[in-house]
C-alpha cells in the first residue's frame, strides 16, 4: 500500500529568524547578534568612535512633554513653520517613539509625530524627524581665529523678574529649556550674550540675570535640563576640537 508522505518542511533563514524572535523580545535578539566592523580606512573628526563596535550614548534623556504652543501648531499643521518639524494637520507628539541622545561626538534627536486621523487616513505616512548634529560642525563648530566664538549648550530660565522678586511658575512660563548658545560674547568681548541688570531694570521687570540673549532652540527637550547640560559641557569642548585630527 502507498501511504501519503508527510509534506517536506523547509526551514528557511527568514523563518528561522522569525521563530527566534518569537521566543525572546526583539531588542534582546538584536543585542545578542555579534558586532561586525570591517572598516579599515581612517575616520576623522567627531564621527570617529572610541570603540568601533558601537556609538556610545552618554545621556539618554527623559523627554519633556510637548508645550501648548507645540500642540497647537501640530493640530493646525503649522509645525514646519514654527518648529521646523514636518507633520500634517491633526498631528500630535509621539513621546514614546521620540528620543534625545547625547552621544560621544554628536547630539541625535527624533521628534516623532502621530496623527489623530490615522485610522481613517490609510494613505497618510507619518515619518520620524531625526536630526544628528556633530560637535565639530554647525551649529557647534568653533568660529574665528583672534576671538573665536565657541558654541555650547546652556539653560534658558523662563522665569520673570518682578519688583526684585523672581517668579517661577511653570504653568505660566513653562519649564527650563536647553538651548544652543552660539557665543559667550561678541565685539571683542565687549558685549556679553547674557542678560544682566540692564535688561531687567535692576530686577524690576524682565528676564532673570544670566539667560542667553541670542540662542537657538531644538526639539525634543530633556525633562531634566541641569544634568543634561552638565554632561554636555564635558563632551562638547573635546569633540569641537577633533576636526581634521586622527590618531
Amino acid at each position: 500500500h502507498n501511504h501519503p508522505q508527510a509534506p517536506h518542511l523547509r526551514v528557511t533563514e527568514s523563518s528561522f529568524i522569525i521563530m527566534a524572535t518569537m521566543t525572546v523580545p526583539p531588542e534582546q535578539y538584536i543585542a545578542s547578534l555579534p558586532s561586525i566592523v570591517d572598516r579599515t580606512s581612517k575616520q576623522e573628526g567627531a564621527t570617529k568612535l572610541a570603540n568601533p563596535n558601537f556609538i556610545a550614548i552618554k545621556y539618554n534623556a527623559e523627554l519633556e512633554d510637548a508645550s501648548c504652543c507645540f500642540k497647537c501648531s501640530a493640530c493646525v499643521g503649522c509645525l514646519p513653520y514654527t518648529h521646523f518639524v514636518l507633520a500634517p494637520a491633526c498631528s500630535y507628539f509621539d513621546k514614546e517613539r521620540s528620543y534625545l541622545y547625547l552621544r560621544e561626538g554628536s547630539l541625535e534627536s527624533n521628534t516623532a509625530m502621530d496623527n489623530f486621523c490615522k485610522p481613517i487616513c490609510c494613505c497618510c505616512s507619518f515619518d520620524d524627524n531625526v536630526n544628528v548634529n556633530y560637535f565639530d560642525r554647525e551649529p557647534y563648530a568653533i568660529k574665528g581665529c583672534c576671538c573665536p566664538s565657541v558654541p555650547k549648550l546652556e539653560i534658558l530660565d523662563p522665569g520673570y523678574m518682578c519688583c526684585c522678586v523672581k517668579l517661577d511658575c511653570e504653568c505660566i512660563f513653562g519649564p527650563k529649556q536647553v538651548v544652543i548658545m552660539p557665543f559667550e560674547s561678541c565685539c571683542m568681548g565687549l558685549c556679553a550674550n547674557r542678560t544682566n541688570c540692564c535688561h531687567n531694570f535692576c530686577g524690576l521687570c524682565g528676564a532673570p540675570n544670566g539667560n542667553p540673549i541670542i540662542f537657538n532652540s531644538f526639539y525634543p527637550q530633556p525633562k531634566n535640563a541641569e544634568p543634561f547640560v552638565a554632561q554636555a559641557k564635558q563632551i562638547i569642548p573635546v569633540s569641537q576640537r577633533m576636526e581634521g585630527h586622527s590618531s
